[in-house]
């Protein structure tokens, strides 16, 4: 998915007194506040920005900021500044706040002169600024760094992205079809704080609302699909037109109902839909996972939001479980009933397009799908509300390594090989209270995901 830009507000600031006793240095402090605004410019869109020395400025900017919808507030000091221009203006915004901590010059030269210090004594103000933040328990983000150094320009894409993300989550709805899987208590939720402690809200639809929405679907647009699929998968001849036009006709109806309860998320119970409902959308899930949308299994509304949060973040997250454990060679054989993000599937091979019986008796069969992931690093992430109605995100790292394909197996999978040994990986998932549904993203990106916990004021634990 195109993830948006992060929308700013950039703010310089400095002293008043200077604008009476600094005159030769202004246009040197604007010149360098005008060089760090264009290389925020290359991770966010920057909507306003102003270089304040005055109360009057702050206000100004204040009012200007109110109506820029932007994500957060930048600020930087140009010279030293003293925290009380700034600091009940952040808390009026009340906007997230991250402190760009540089200075015009990266180096102390042997020639170094009292108008070097003037142009970059900045490290005062902003440490003025962060203790009464500080004080306050007002939460803030400080990257300290030259513009040069690529490390810190790469430190502010990356915070400012989690904090973008994170202020995406109030705009996540689950779409649930079929309610809950019986007797998963790790499902278990709380509407209410989930709303107030994260963002997300869920929408219940009924297998009945679902045969509606099929009758309104695009019969053109589903013959389409089915040929091109000619194309973009491997299809065997098993699989006859009639039930991979059906599978294409419940993807576009899933399609429609997300976009009338406008949904970025799904889940569905597929022990409420065994009768009188017909195919069970997988092939849907499958491709929909391709386009952004989160997903977990059997009704499993806070995983299908956490998917749809990491998406938020990196652009792209699988759903997945460990469906069981190879501890001589400390593998995870990562699968579910049928659903994968066909996003993630091995590049030199075509997914498999094929008939699928369902395993319970009477379910008609589907378009099914087999493939592996791509090898390479991934990242396994599980959210978990905590015994106080919070929220844990519950990370660990490693490799899908480059195995041979196991061709006898019927559907989507992958062999993950987390950095440390399976058993220990399994011993402190379980103490954490890692629940059996996941997600996954590509590389290694817990330092990313521990800043969007952050942000959302989630606890973090990395085993």
């Amino acid at each position: 998915m195109d993830i948006p830009r992060p929308a700013i507000a950039y703010l310089g600031l400095s002293l008043e007194l200077y604008l009476r006793t600094s005159g030769a240095f202004l246009g040197r402090w604007q010149a360098a506040f005008d060089r760090w605004r264009g290389k925020l410019a290359e991770s966010a869109e920057v909507r306003y920005a102003k270089l304040c020395y005055t109360d009057a400025d702050v206000a100004e900017a204040v009012a200007a900021i109110r109506n820029a919808e932007v994500d957060a507030v930048v600020l930087s000091a140009v010279s030293y500044t003293p925290s009380m221009l700034i600091c009940d203006a952040l808390a009026e915004l009340g906007l997230p706040v991250l402190i760009f901590n540089t200075q015009d010059s990266a180096v102390i030269r042997e020639n170094y002169a009292p108008d070097d210090l003037t142009l970059n004594h900045t490290v005062q103000g902003i440490q003025d600024i962060t203790n009464v933040l500080y004080r306050r328990n007002f939460p803030f983000v400080i990257v300290s760094g030259h513009d040069g150094d690529p490390q810190v320009t790469a430190q502010l894409d990356r915070h400012l992205r989690a904090i973008r993300a994170a202020r995406a989550a109030k705009n996540i709805r689950v779409l649930a079809l079929g309610g809950a899987f019986a007797g998963m208590g790790d499902f278990a939720f709380d509407p209410e704080k989930l709303r107030a402690n994260w963002g997300p809200e869920a929408v219940d639809i009924t297998g009945p609302e679902f045969l509606e929405a099929l009758k309104t679907v695009d019969e053109d647009a589903a013959e389409r699909r089915r040929r091109e699929d000619a194309v973009r998968f491997d299809v065997q001849k098993d699989l006859h037109p009639d039930i991979h036009r059906e599978s294409v006709r419940r993807m576009l109806a899933v399609r429609e109902l997300l976009a009338k309860y406008r949904c970025n998320a799904f889940t569905m119970n597929f022990t409420s839909l065994l009768t009188n409902f017909g195919q069970l959308p997988f092939y849907a899930i499958n491709c929909l996972m391709a386009e952004g949308i989160g997903y977990a299994g059997e009704g499993d509304v806070l995983r299908a939001a956490a998917m749809r949060q990491l998406v938020e973040l990196c652009g792209e997250a699988n759903f997945s479980e460990i469906y069981t454990v190879d501890f001589r060679r400390d593998l995870f054989f990562m699968s579910h009933m049928q659903e994968c993000n066909i996003a993630v599937a091995r590049r030199d091979r075509k997914v498999v397009l094929k008939r699928m019986p369902f395993w319970v008796k009477g379910v008609p069969d589907y378009a099914g799908m087999f493939f592996t992931a791509e090898p390479g690093d991934y990242t396994l992430v599980c959210l978990t509300p905590t015994p106080d109605h919070r929220f844990r995100l519950v990370v660990f790292e490693g490799e899908v390594p480059d195995l041979p394909v196991l061709e006898t197996y019927n559907r989507a999978y992958w062999l993950f090989r987390p950095d440390r040994p399976v058993k220990d990986v399994l011993d402190d998932y379980s103490r954490q209270g890692g629940a059996h549904h996941l997600s996954a993203v590509a590389g290694r990106r817990g330092d990313e995901i521990q800043m969007l916990a952050d942000q959302l004021g989630f606890e973090f634990v990395r085993i």
